[in-house]
């Protein structure tokens, strides 16, 4: 049986099964207090500073040749726990940056309880789903809840978005600001 390929890269080994995230059903409000938590113990300051916090905790990040068809975002966590986040060649670095976060939440939220449930096997999520999978769509919902969190605390949030520079402090797209002020009732 020839070796599987992600997204382009090396071929992966035969012998490790990858799974689809499970979603951890947090409520919004525990994954945002959550996420604040992760953000406070890793020292974050801005979705600049993500590339050394992916590296830190075994993790690559590569992007998918710009040639390439199939531009989807993803991460594949390997068995032992090691990951590779890889990025659409299409983005900007503001984008990249909720993607990063975006994968780091799935790492944080789903990978434990797939590692629990399914010993020896891997995980691979993508933001390319089947939309009538419910698991899969809850699995999104909570890593971009997780993003917006750990990338823009609510009380620093709040100070920039009045301030007017939430963008530029937090390093993310107009987008994903008017989202999380949006989450915290603060849009309009």
């Amino acid at each position: 049986m020839p070796a599987e390929t992600f997204m382009g890269e090396e071929p992966m080994t035969d012998d490790a099964k990858y799974i689809t995230p499970t979603p951890s059903r947090a409520t919004k409000s525990r994954i945002f207090a959550f996420a604040e938590k992760q953000r406070a113990k890793t020292g974050l300051t801005n979705g600049f500073d993500l590339p050394d916090l992916v590296k830190k905790n075994r993790g690559e990040l590569s992007y998918i040749g710009f040639m390439d068809e199939d531009q989807t975002d993803a991460i594949l966590v390997e068995p032992d726990g090691s990951f590779r986040i890889r990025l659409s060649s299409h983005t900007g670095a503001l984008r990249d940056n909720f993607t990063i976060a975006h994968e780091l939440g799935h790492f944080v939220l789903h990978w434990p309880l797939v590692r629990k449930n399914n010993p020896g096997c891997g995980m691979r999520a993508t933001r390319k789903i089947d939309e009538t999978n419910d698991a899969l769509r809850r699995c999104e919902w909570e890593a971009n809840w997780f993003a917006s969190a750990f990338l823009m605390p609510e009380a620093a949030f709040r100070e920039a978005y009045f301030a007017g520079n939430a963008s530029e402090i937090f390093g993310v797209t107009q987008s994903a600001v008017d989202v999380r002020a949006k989450a915290l009732g603060i849009d309009g």
